[in-house]
């Protein structure tokens, strides 16, 4: 009988061993789950930006390119049409216009502004009788191409980006394009230089401002 009963003590206190066992599984599996480590990095994941609201890395400028128009298809000027260039110092752009509507728009480089010899004047002006495909400058090292005066018959013009005494252009400069790089003239690409040329006739009027 006594063995009996110690039989039946053993089996009790194993079924409840087993039955404890078995009730503080779910809790270790839950205390897992929520242990600092993992909290830690469901934490990190929630708080951590997606790449969409992340700013996109600068892209520098192009440069323009001086042998072609900057501005697409020229315009087909018509006879009588009241044309006049506005010179936006700001924008560092010449904008081509018939009254209020902008025809084209051409990407300049206008005075660096460092002292009184290196400004571009402001103002209203008018395009001068004097114009020609060629000048060289010795006292700049410099010429130009294209050239068209807009003051002081010769000394302010619209001309192409600056070329040495061979007719070669000097990338330094011409790479400065849509800034001021000038020492009082319009500075544009070759082509825009050329069309203003042929294009805009004597007594043009001319608007300079910042």
């Amino acid at each position: 009988m006594k063995l009996m009963i110690k039989g039946c003590r053993i089996v009790t206190a194993l079924f409840l061993l087993l039955t404890i066992t078995a009730c503080s599984l779910p809790f270790q599996s839950n205390t897992l789950l929520n242990s600092p480590a993992k909290q830690g990095s469901q934490s990190a994941a929630s708080t951590a930006k997606p790449r969409a609201d992340r700013k996109p890395a600068a892209q520098k400028a192009v440069p323009v390119s001086w042998d072609k128009p900057s501005g697409g298809t020229y315009p087909v000027l018509k006879k009588n049409e009241s044309i006049w260039l506005d010179v936006s110092i700001k924008d560092q752009k010449v904008y081509i216009k018939e009254g209020n509507n902008t025809l084209y728009t051409m990407i300049a480089s206008t005075g660096l502004d460092t002292n009184p010899d290196t400004t571009t004047p402001t103002g209203t002006y008018y395009i001068q009788a004097e114009r020609g495909k060629w000048f060289y400058a010795p006292k700049y090292n410099e010429g130009a191409k294209y050239w068209v005066s807009w003051k002081n018959h010769g000394e302010f013009l619209f001309h192409s980006v600056p070329m040495d005494a061979d007719q070669h252009i000097l990338t330094a400069d011409a790479e400065k394009l849509g800034e001021k790089d000038s020492h009082g003239c319009i500075h544009l690409t070759v082509p825009d230089a050329k069309w203003i040329y042929e294009h805009i006739p004597y007594n043009t009027k001319v608007v300079i401002h910042s």
